[in-house]
């Protein structure tokens, strides 16, 4: 049932267009998308398809969709913009990472 409303999710197109609703950023977004279709799929089926059922599923994306993006905390950020920068056009590694200690 999981995978069937997920891929009833991507076929719709509803994931990537709550994600430019809520304006994550182009050069940002395959690599997003595929980060909250990961989410979907690891998150407890059991509550994912009970949500799905109460058409609850639609709001819990987008709390996830905010947090994913705009956590500092978040895998996403870990992975994708902790230490690049988007800057004229080109993705830099950001050298003065505020997020580092420095010891």
């Amino acid at each position: 049932m999981l995978n069937r409303i997920v891929t009833e999710i991507y076929e719709s197109g509803l994931l990537r267009e709550l994600c430019e609703n809520i304006r994550v950023s182009s050069n940002d977004m395959d690599d997003f998308l595929q980060e909250m279709y990961m989410v979907l799929l690891e998150y407890n089926p059991d509550k994912i398809v009970e949500m799905y059922e109460k058409k609850q599923l639609k709001f819990f994306m987008v709390r996830i969709i905010q947090n994913q993006y705009n956590s500092k905390t978040s895998p996403f950020y870990r992975k994708y913009k902790k230490y690049y920068k988007y800057i004229d056009g080109n993705y830099i590694n950001d050298e003065n990472n505020e997020d580092e200690c420095d010891e």
